[in-house]
């Protein structure tokens, strides 16, 4: 066999392979995130010049509530501080992660309840404030 049918053949064979490894089922966004069962809702945060800085998910986990803040675009794989709140409604009976992380803060869960409060904040790695959001977690009215 010639070197051009090998070489043809092989790109042949990668080509295959490569589509398939395409095909293959994505993960879950819980994967990386820590939390299970199914995305309820979520926030963009953007900072001041417009970009998508971080979003606020809201996993429904059957008995548990799941939050997590997670960094985008720009912010995503730098080294900042995040930290993600969850508290029953009145800013009670928190739980919180919160530190210098490169992706994600949290999870953290709460026992289902009819409305919750989540407090999500990120700085960029100079310290400047990019968000510092509070936002009722669904399913308040």
């Amino acid at each position: 066999m010639s070197i051009r049918a090998r070489l043809v053949q092989f790109f042949a064979v990668f080509a295959l392979a490569a589509g398939s490894l395409v095909a293959l089922p994505a993960q879950p966004a819980s994967a990386a995130s820590g939390c299970s069962g199914e995305v309820i809702a979520w926030n963009e945060w953007r900072d001041s010049a417009g970009r998508l800085a971080a979003k606020t998910y809201y996993y429904n986990e059957g008995a548990n509530t799941c939050v997590n803040l997670v960094a985008q675009g720009v912010y995503y794989g730098q080294s900042k501080y995040m930290a993600i709140k969850l508290c029953d409604s009145y800013n009670s009976g928190c739980v919180s992660d919160a530190g210098t992380f490169l992706y994600y803060a949290g999870p953290v869960r709460r026992p289902s309840r009819v409305c919750m409060w989540a407090v999500s904040t990120m700085k960029n790695s100079a310290g400047t404030t990019i968000v510092n959001k509070s936002t009722y977690v669904p399913p308040c009215n």
